[in-house]
């Protein structure tokens, strides 16, 4: 027989799953402020654009050693940036990092001696950083992720080694790398995420550089500063799984999904209910009956 009173346990849970769920997905639409996150201007998504178009010549010109032409993609970049609003699009650690990574590119392509290696690098963090303002989900400088994983391994195989010298000499390289995709990171991350990052790196270098060289302390740091980048790389499973379904540019859509959801479970509840309480036969108890 049909159970109707775990039935309406079951309907009920079902109720507050629903409410809750919704309510959830209400809340995504929100800052952490409290208020609603506001749509993207379209002409700045434009703006955007067409800055990282400028940043791609900048970058294939400095490649192709046509150093005056990428100079002089770096002043009209320069030009862009206080014609275009960046709220909504990134915080503003990473508009400072921005513009911060432009100062710096002037200072090397205006250099009485242009080193090319220097521009090399610095247009390829103008060029990450750019790409990151355009492409939210998947960035290019996510692809240095097997590479910051290659640094860090040798860095640790030198540590237990106790190879102080080329344990510092490739702390060189890894903080080479993390400082080409350092203004992406500000754009694409948390501000404090970037900072737990920056504090790791100062406690293993500093480790490194004791004499002798703290052995334990490093380790531990670089244990710690493995998963600080899976963090940051979204290596995280829950923080994978988590990323599409709270899309806050999509709150309804995505509530009203949810709804739908609850409301084929409940009817597909209600229909059992009906069926079962057709086979069902009421049962009249007397005074007489119950006293045998």
């Amino acid at each position: 027989m049909f159970n109707y009173s775990g039935m309406k346990w079951l309907t009920t849970t079902l109720l507050l799953a629903a409410v809750i769920s919704i309510s959830s997905a209400c809340g995504v639409s929100t800052s952490t402020n409290g208020q609603a996150a506001k749509p993207i201007d379209p002409e700045q998504v434009e703006r955007i654009a067409f800055l990282n178009q400028i940043a791609d010549d900048m970058y294939k010109q400095t490649m192709d050693g046509q150093v005056t032409e990428a100079r002089n993609k770096l002043m009209q970049m320069s030009d862009q940036i206080p014609k275009i609003h960046f709220e909504g699009i990134t915080s503003v650690e990473g508009l400072n990092a921005l513009t911060e990574t432009i100062t710096q590119a002037k200072r090397v392509y205006n250099a009485a001696a242009y080193s090319p290696e220097e521009g090399q690098v610095a247009v390829a963090k103008i060029r990450l950083a750019t790409d990151a303002l355009t492409h939210k989900n998947q960035p290019m400088w996510l692809q240095y992720y097997k590479v910051l994983q290659n640094d860090t391994n040798n860095l640790t195989e030198d540590v237990k080694a106790n190879k102080q010298k080329e344990a510092l000499a490739n702390f060189g390289k890894l903080s080479q790398h993390i400082a080409i995709i350092h203004p992406s990171l500000l754009i694409s991350r948390d501000a404090a995420s970037v900072e737990k990052l920056d504090s790791l790196l100062a406690f293993i270098r500093t480790n490194l550089n004791s004499q002798p060289m703290s052995t334990r302390q490093s380790e531990s740091g670089l244990d710690h500063l493995n998963h600080v980048l899976d963090d940051l790389f979204l290596k995280n499973k829950d923080a994978i799984a988590f990323v599409p379904i709270t899309d806050p540019r999509q709150p309804i859509i995505w509530s009203l999904g949810i709804g739908l959801i609850i409301v084929s479970v409940l009817s597909f509840v209600g229909w059992r209910m009906y069926q079962s309480g057709r086979h069902i036969v009421p049962v009249k108890q007397t005074r007489e009956t119950e006293n045998r």
